[in-house]
């Protein structure tokens, strides 16, 4: 699976609003945390139907960037965008044609949408030179990935719900799709016997909630994913794609 990873270069804009569709969280807020840690830009990410109920008719912003996949919610994001005369460019992993102001790029491999998050990242990083992004470069060539990742499936128990940390929250739906389990986040309520999936940086808080689910006396599985924060919402989908595999 780790030969289908394939981040190719985008030709991709500076955009303050961007809005994603049903399971496309993922490539959105790769976007925005690239911008913001690697470039320190501020970026605004909606959930679609927020953007085209709420935004569209008010924002000073005529550049914005739409990840979409649903075709009903393609469908009406083409023809709200081009009835207001906004120009956007919509990233999607199905077959859509543009409409007016509105270019389509299209992405048909497999992985689809960790491809598209990887070529953000990827095309973001090429115009830093930063220590960290040449680290993160270097990471791309996922030759430590395959044996790191099935070693973290192995970790993660298949009996049990998943409680994602804020760092991987964008993760979500896909995880959800992969392991067929309810996964639930660090802002949720009423958690159950769960595996409990974080990152380095905000360990600290999601052990407050092993901790408080053990006194009740549920079942916790701790799983650390210790990488750089902008790389962990995708390994993570990665590493879900295993565990769907090894089912």
């Amino acid at each position: 699976m780790i030969l289908k990873l394939k981040p190719k270069d985008l030709p991709l804009g500076n955009y303050a609003l961007v809005a994603y569709g049903r399971g496309m969280e993922l490539p959105a807020f790769t976007y925005e945390r690239a911008k913001i840690e690697l470039e320190g830009k501020v970026v605004k990410v909606v959930p679609l139907h927020e953007m085209l109920f709420l935004e569209d008719a008010y924002a000073d912003e005529k550049d914005v960037l739409v990840f979409a996949n649903d075709q009903s919610e393609v469908k009406e994001t083409l023809d709200n965008l081009w009835s207001l005369g906004i120009n956007a460019d919509l990233f999607t992993c199905g077959n859509v044609e543009g409409k007016g102001g509105v270019r389509v790029q299209q992405l048909k491999e497999e992985l689809c949408e960790v491809n598209l998050s990887l070529s953000i990242l990827k095309s973001t990083l090429s115009s830093s030179t930063s220590a960290r992004a040449r680290r993160l470069i270097g990471e791309m060539d996922f030759s430590d990935l395959k044996e790191w990742a099935e070693k973290k499936a192995m970790e993660i128990d298949p009996e049990l719900d998943v409680i994602l940390s804020p760092v991987l929250m964008p993760a979500k739906s896909l995880v959800e799709e992969n392991i067929g389990k309810n996964v639930k986040t660090y802002y949720d309520t009423n958690f159950y016997n769960s595996n409990v999936i974080f990152t380095g940086i905000d360990a600290l808080i999601m052990r407050r909630i092993s901790f408080q689910l053990r006194k009740n006396s549920t079942k916790v599985k701790e799983v650390l994913l210790d990488v750089d924060p902008l790389m962990a919402p995708i390994y993570l989908t990665i590493i879900s794609y295993i565990i769907k595999l090894n089912k």
